[in-house]
């Protein structure tokens, strides 16, 4: 099978040849920087070298489905939230929070247009062109909650959710139509599927209540806009939550080392596929058989697609993120002489 057959087979639920490797949190390294003469953060804002770069995760890593976006930001930024854009080493970051009243969040009728989602949208159609026949060509969005944090800021946001639910209420509800506009675009340029970055939900932000009051109907409505399959990610031990999760009409979850496999597998009783969840740190620091070892656990487990669990670091080995490739295919090797 070709990587973008074996991908969106197993994000149907269906057999294919071998277990697929994906990735949809961030992921570029120095040395691929290095060996394609292509950096951050210039390629943040030039769509053919961001391709380029990306397209690396495929043609040297061996990833069957490759997300053309390394960052989360586009939106922000096209809403006029400063953004530190990093270096090669450093993934970029919000600077300012212009959501401070309900009447800053809207939506600008030439969102589109701005040249934050232009780059993307044109990185996401060369990938297409060029790759799309082979890899699955996957974009990206925040998270409704994530890009209200983005946009109004941490503190003031869980501060605003007990005083002021109403505002918060509000941001997440533009932010989500937002998120739905510029997800139907990458569809448009015809994206495989969407990875959906709920990162700040994560499992010491919110808890089930607080989860269910903001986000469950927002999550729900998203799901129902986008046209074309979502991978969201949501980062931490959410246990708790993975109930509301079955609820939205998810097509596949991304999870975090802190959920062992065989719980994920278990709690998400079929309602939505489920990826992962190689631990970030270890793939920065530990040695190739300490990756096998978690791709190992996760494909008996019955994980669908084997990925990292979170964003990598740009300074993670090559050699590590390689490891996951080889021990797909070990795994298989051993499967089928047994």
């Amino acid at each position: 099978m070709l990587p973008r057959e074996r991908f969106l087979a197993a994000l149907k639920g269906e057999e294919s040849d071998q277990p697929p490797l994906a990735h949809v949190s961030a992921l570029t390294t120095v040395g691929l920087q290095e060996m394609t003469g292509c950096y951050m953060p210039e390629v943040h804002h030039d769509p053919e070298k961001l391709v380029k770069l990306l397209a690396a995760n495929h043609e040297i890593l061996g990833f069957d489905a490759v997300t053309f976006i390394i960052n989360y930001f586009n939106e922000p930024a096209a809403l006029r939230c400063e953004i530190n854009w990093g270096s090669e080493r450093d993934l970029p970051a919000v600077a300012s929070h212009p959501w401070l009243k309900p009447e800053d969040a809207f939506i600008p009728e030439d969102l589109l247009d701005r040249k934050p989602i232009q780059v993307y949208l044109k990185a996401l159609r060369i990938a297409k062109e060029k790759y799309g026949d082979r890899v699955a060509v996957l974009g990206k969005v925040m998270g409704p909650f994530s890009m209200v944090l983005a946009m109004h800021g941490v503190k003031e946001t869980l501060i605003d959710m007990v005083r002021e639910p109403d505002k918060i209420k509000h941001f997440i509800n533009v932010a989500t139509d937002i998120l739905i506009e510029c997800a139907n675009a990458q569809f448009d340029v015809g994206i495989d599927a969407l990875a959906i970055g709920e990162g700040g939900a994560g499992g010491h932000t919110m808890s089930p209540r607080m989860h269910e009051k903001f986000l469950l109907e927002a999550h729900r409505r998203m799901m129902r806009g986008i046209k074309g399959p979502t991978i969201m990610h949501i980062c931490g031990d959410i246990t708790p939550r993975l109930n509301l999760l079955s609820e939205i009409g998810l097509t596949c979850f991304n999870f975090d080392w802190m959920i062992k496999p065989k719980v994920m597998k278990e709690l998400s009783k079929g309602k939505f596929r489920v990826m992962g969840n190689i631990n970030t740190t270890d793939l920065m620091v530990e040695g190739p058989e300490v990756i096998e070892k978690q791709v190992f656990e996760n494909l008996e487990a019955g994980v669908d697609i084997i990925s990292p669990g979170c964003a990598i670091s740009p300074t993670c080995p090559n050699s590590n993120l390689r490891a996951m490739l080889k021990a797909i295919k070990k795994w298989v090797k051993k499967k089928r002489g047994s």
